[in-house]
């Protein structure tokens, strides 16, 4: 048999069944789209509330900062910082500036004590020799 004898069966579709499949396609491309915008929205709300939850401090910073600006421009400031950091007076004053004192140092060793702790070395060899071989004494 020859293909030009074969007869090629038609499958005819009923125009409802036809509407139908091409309703029940367009049906799942917009349900598919719904879906990705939605988790596409949601992505973008969260963003938006911690991008929000960062911006309350950093307001409060803004804030901080220009009333420090705004104290920093004022003749308070200047005045403050000229006679505080700078020890500048006005005309007729007197600056005194308080050192800190040395503190107390360690009462200087004794010639007894120091001469039993450590024994005398001339050389670094003596030393080194001391380190490793001399009798330790152990005090309880």
């Amino acid at each position: 048999m020859t293909s030009a004898t074969r007869k090629r069966k038609k499958v005819e579709l009923p125009v409802a069944q036809f509407i139908a499949i091409i309703v029940l396609s367009i049906a799942l491309f917009l349900i598919v789209d719904f879906g990705r915008r939605t988790a596409s929205g949601y992505r973008i709300y969260r963003e938006e509330a911690r991008l929000k939850a960062q911006l309350a401090p950093l307001e409060e910073t803004h804030q901080l900062l220009l009333t420090q600006q705004a104290y920093a421009q004022t003749d308070a400031y200047v005045e403050e910082i000229a006679r505080h950091e700078l020890k500048w007076s006005k005309p007729g004053e007197v600056v005194v500036v308080v050192l800190a004192t040395p503190q107390a140092g360690y009462p200087p060793l004794s010639a007894s004590n120091s001469a039993g702790a450590f024994p005398s070395t001339d050389t670094p060899f003596s030393a080194w020799f001391n380190l490793f071989f001399a009798e330790q004494t152990v005090e309880r």
